[in-house]
């Protein structure tokens, strides 16, 4: 059987970062995937990271009324990015991430 993640296996790995949302620290653990494109849509609407995931957590705050996992907030915003992009497909999702430059790499 194939692996469907290749050579991309760092993808899959967890990252967890530090963020002030709404006044408070948050720690947040989602894989580097999804910081990757996170990073390339905070970058491509000039905002830093921690005020997009801000504005993030407080549109899911007004449309659910509560926010239990924001880790899975983020996820489903990438993927409905994605899916925006029409990028999103069977074929082509894991090697279209190879355009998604993040605006820190090493953090």
């Amino acid at each position: 059987m194939r692996s469907i993640f290749g050579r991309r296996r760092r993808y899959v790995r967890k990252k967890s970062r530090s963020m002030r949302i709404e006044g408070h620290v948050t720690s947040i653990c989602i894989e580097m995937v999804f910081w990757r494109i996170l990073d390339h849509i905070a970058e491509e609407q000039n905002t830093k990271l921690s005020q997009f995931v801000s504005d993030l957590y407080n549109e899911a705050l007004i449309k659910m009324g509560d926010v239990t996992n924001l880790s899975s907030v983020l996820r489903v915003s990438c993927i409905n990015y994605l899916n925006h992009q029409q990028i999103l497909t069977p074929e082509n999702a894991m090697s279209s991430l190879r355009h998604l430059q993040p605006a820190s790499a090493g953090a």
